[in-house]
């Protein structure tokens, strides 16, 4: 399973913005940029009190084992999930 780590969280207006590097089993690394917006983050965490980090690192890890037909891009948004993986806003919330 590739590893997950992130390297950079900045607040950005309504939300986050993440650099997340992947450690692939390959042995190859890649480099990702992340916008979290807050709305995202409420709806994936609901009530709890989850760290807007756990909610990202969890949406990577999510999306990787999902086996998407293209690899992640270099910068993309979270609620763009939604469009890959129709399934995520029920999956991702018991992940967490």
């Amino acid at each position: 399973m590739p590893q997950v780590h992130i390297t950079r969280e900045d607040d950005i207006p309504q939300g986050w913005r993440y650099v997340i590097e992947i450690d692939h089993d390959d042995g190859s690394r890649t480099t990702h940029r992340l916008r979290l917006a807050w709305v995202d983050h409420n709806h994936w965490a609901g009530e709890r009190s989850i760290q807007p980090s756990r909610v990202a690192q969890a949406l990577v890890e999510y999306l990787l084992a999902a086996g998407l037909d293209e690899p992640l891009p270099d910068r993309f948004d979270a609620a763009t999930a939604r469009r890959w993986v129709p399934a995520i806003d029920e999956e991702l919330a018991g992940v967490l």
